[in-house]
């Protein structure tokens, strides 16, 4: 078998390529450390000692990380939930995978990889039931379930246009498994290919579709390790595409920031360089001997004679205007990172007005809500896939996702503003409890009818009794 099964497609290379920079930067300084001059270039004539101590000293300013984790934290803010239907779907919701993620932990690792990445994908898989009646299916726990899959996983695909829809009909996926070993407390890995094949002749689909597994043998060579028919009439492979380009491609949606983030980590090496150098200054000797410089030590105590009357120590220093540059530098980019998205991190110079901030916060809800969108039509079509797989008459699957992200953009002047509008009659009194809901001022559970009964419950104030205050008076 030729190895090409192994090799990644042109268009899995690209997106790998443009999403790198996010994707490595979310790993963390550590990592992008090891990754040494892909990212932070060497100096001409800088030693490999002064390089590796350079390279040790940086630390990254995580901006695409901390964005996505923010961003994510809105959608996220409540819990993505399956809406009830009355099925074993809705228990499958609290392990949605087999490994113990519920529907809210599963879709939010699928969303932090499509805003890396620019796309995500669930695959919905099924253990073979053979012969297995439904109920001892059940009792074994043989029954659908999400693999989140990143572009990294993924080695290559095709597509076909079916009934007018492009339709994925082949995907090749690099999967690693576990399996024992004669020592009973170790394991090994064993890396293998994944191809799922759907037939299709003419623009029609001839058949269910089929599995292949491939393993390396002995001459690392791929080979075919497995094959069967799955009898399943179409690939279950759904795309969160956040930063769509086709059909099952998209480029990642931070890629300008990452640019940024880059530039601030070879900057910010740059600058930890320089302060080194500038908290210790060269030394320049004049009128000593070679001889007398190696018996030279430094430190508090310590003195040094010469017998050269004309013999002279002195230092070098820097001047700090390049450091001042620098750190202004840095303070620029990271305001620049700002402005594409790190809007709840670097806080703000200056006065900012409200209108302002509602632009902001409106030009950044209006992107995350089109996020959320593709993210809840991901989901249902995975969850749809699953009843299907699983013979479950489902009448509608719907996935309850926040898209309402006002609530953290109240400020003191809206607040202002919903109030007068309520003083004076201009919103009723339904709509401004529903208005303080949507801004978590008031609880969910708080309804118009509960209160209104709360409030006729309530004794009223007694008038005074005027009479017996005339009478002791009298």
């Amino acid at each position: 078998m030729s190895n090409s099964v192994a090799n990644r497609s042109p268009e899995i290379e690209t997106m790998l390529k443009m999403s790198a920079p996010c994707r490595d930067l979310m790993k963390g300084g550590r990592y992008m450390r090891e990754q040494g001059e892909t990212y932070l270039p060497k100096f001409p004539q800088e030693t490999e000692d002064d390089y590796e101590a350079r390279l040790a000293s940086t630390w990254l300013f995580d901006g695409v990380g901390k964005t996505i984790d923010d961003l994510s934290g809105k959608v996220f803010e409540t819990p993505v939930v399956l809406a009830e239907t009355n099925t074993d779907l809705d228990i499958w919701a609290f392990n949605v995978d087999l490994q113990g993620r519920d529907i809210a932990q599963f879709s939010r690792d699928i969303f932090d990889e499509a805003q890396a990445s620019g796309i995500s994908f669930i695959m919905v898989d099924s253990p073979s039931r053979g012969e297995l009646t439904r109920v001892q299916a059940q009792a074994g726990n043989f029954r659908p379930y999400f693999v989140n899959l990143s572009i990294e996983d993924v080695l290559g695909y095709k597509t076909d246009v079916i009934d007018n829809v492009p339709t994925l009909t082949q995907i090749r996926i690099m999967e690693t498994i576990y399996a024992d070993t004669d020592d009973e407390f170790e394991h090994k890995q064993i890396e293998q290919i994944r191809v799922c094949t759907l037939p299709v002749e003419d623009g029609r689909v001839v058949g269910s579709v089929n599995l292949r597994l491939f393993r390396q043998n002995a001459d690392n060579q791929w080979s075919l390790y497995d094959e069967y028919e799955t009898g399943m009439p179409r690939i279950y492979i759904a795309a969160c595409d956040l930063g769509r380009d086709g059909y099952l491609k998209a480029k990642p949606p931070h890629a300008r920031l990452a640019e940024i983030n880059l530039a601030h980590w070879r900057s910010q090496s740059d600058q930890a360089n320089i302060m080194h150098h500038a908290r210790a200054p060269m030394k320049y000797f004049h009128g000593y001997s070679k001889e007398d410089l190696e018996e030279f030590t430094e430190g508090a105590g310590y003195a040094f004679f010469s017998t050269n009357e004309n013999a002279k120590i002195g230092v070098v220093e820097h001047s700090g205007a390049a450091i001042d540059a620098g750190r202004t530098e840095l303070k620029d980019m990271e305001f620049q990172m700002q402005a594409m998205g790190l809007q709840l991190i670097v806080s703000r110079s200056g006065s900012s007005t409200a209108t302002g901030d509602m632009i902001d916060e409106a030009k950044i809800n209006s992107r995350l809500g089109m996020w959320a969108d593709n993210l809840k039509d991901t989901l249902e079509l995975a969850f749809t896939w699953m009843a299907e797989m699983a013979d479950i008459n489902a009448e509608k699957i719907d996935i309850v996702i926040n898209k309402d992200f006002a609530a953290n953009a109240l400020s003191h002047l809206e607040m202002d503003a919903l109030n007068k509008m309520y003083l004076t009659e201009v919103i009723s009194k339904q709509t401004y409890i529903n208005e303080a809901k949507r801004r978590n001022i008031l609880s969910e559970e708080v309804s118009f009818d509960d209160e209104q009964d709360y409030m006729m419950q309530e004794p009223m104030d007694e008038p005074d009794n005027v009479e017996a205050q005339d009478g002791d008076n009298g």
